[in-house]
C-alpha cells in the first residue's frame, strides 16, 4: 500500500526572507508541523522552549534567511534533514535559550525555502537511539530525499529569483 503526502505552504509562517512549508499525509487532518505544535503545546515543561523555537523561526524568516550551517542543527552525517534549534551557541547570540532537547526536523531547500516536518523531545545522544524522535527523524530524512527528487525531476521548480517554489496544486509525494 502506497502512502502519499501533500506539500502545504505555511501561510502564518511566510516571512520577508523565508517561506516555510510542511507536509500533510493524506490520511491526516493536519500537516506535520501543526501536529508537532499540537503535541508539544500539551507539555507545560517546554512551553517557554516551544515559544522560543517559534521566535527563532520568525527571526530566521524575517531577518536572516535560512543559512543552513549557522541556524540549523545537523543530526546525522548522511541525512538530508536538519533540525531546529541550532546548537546553543548560535541562539545565545540573540539571547534566545532552549533548555530542553526539543527538536523540530526540517529540510532547508535554500536560504529562502524551508520545509518544517515534525519532532519531539530528544532523550538520547543520537536521534536514531531516541524513542521520542527516531520516527520523526527517519521520516524527515525520507521526506527530504523525496522532495529533493521532486526538484530533480522538476515537479517542484524555483521561482525565477529562487525566493520561493512552484508546484502543481495537489502534487503528491509517494512514500
Amino acid at each position: 500500500m502506497n502512502n502519499f503526502a501533500l506539500i502545504e505552504k505555511l501561510e502564518d509562517f511566510s516571512f520577508e526572507k523565508v517561506q516555510y512549508y510542511s507536509i500533510r499525509f493524506e490520511e491526516k487532518e493536519v500537516n506535520e508541523f501543526l501536529d508537532f505544535l499540537n503535541r508539544m503545546e500539551d507539555i507545560p515543561e517546554i512551553e517557554t522552549d516551544l515559544n522560543n523555537l517559534l521566535v527563532w523561526i520568525e527571526i530566521i524568516g524575517e531577518n536572516y534567511g535560512a543559512i543552513r550551517d549557522r541556524f540549523f542543527r545537523h543530526e546525522a552525517k548522511n541525512g538530508e534533514a536538519s533540525a531546529l534549534p541550532p546548537p546553543a551557541r548560535q541562539m545565545e547570540t540573540l539571547a534566545i535559550v532552549i533548555e530542553e532537547n526539543l527538536r523540530l526536523y526540517c529540510m532547508v531547500a535554500n536560504e529562502h525555502v524551508v520545509f518544517l516536518f515534525n519532532g519531539g523531545i530528544k532523550t538520547a545522544k543520537y536521534a536514531d537511539d531516541c524513542p521520542n524522535v527516531k520516527q520523526y527523524f527517519n521520516q524527515a530524512n525520507t521526506l527530504a530525499n523525496r522532495i529533493d527528487r521532486l526538484f530533480y525531476d522538476e515537479f517542484i521548480q524555483w521561482k525565477e529569483n529562487y525566493s520561493d517554489i512552484l508546484f502543481e496544486s495537489g502534487l503528491k509525494i509517494e512514500l
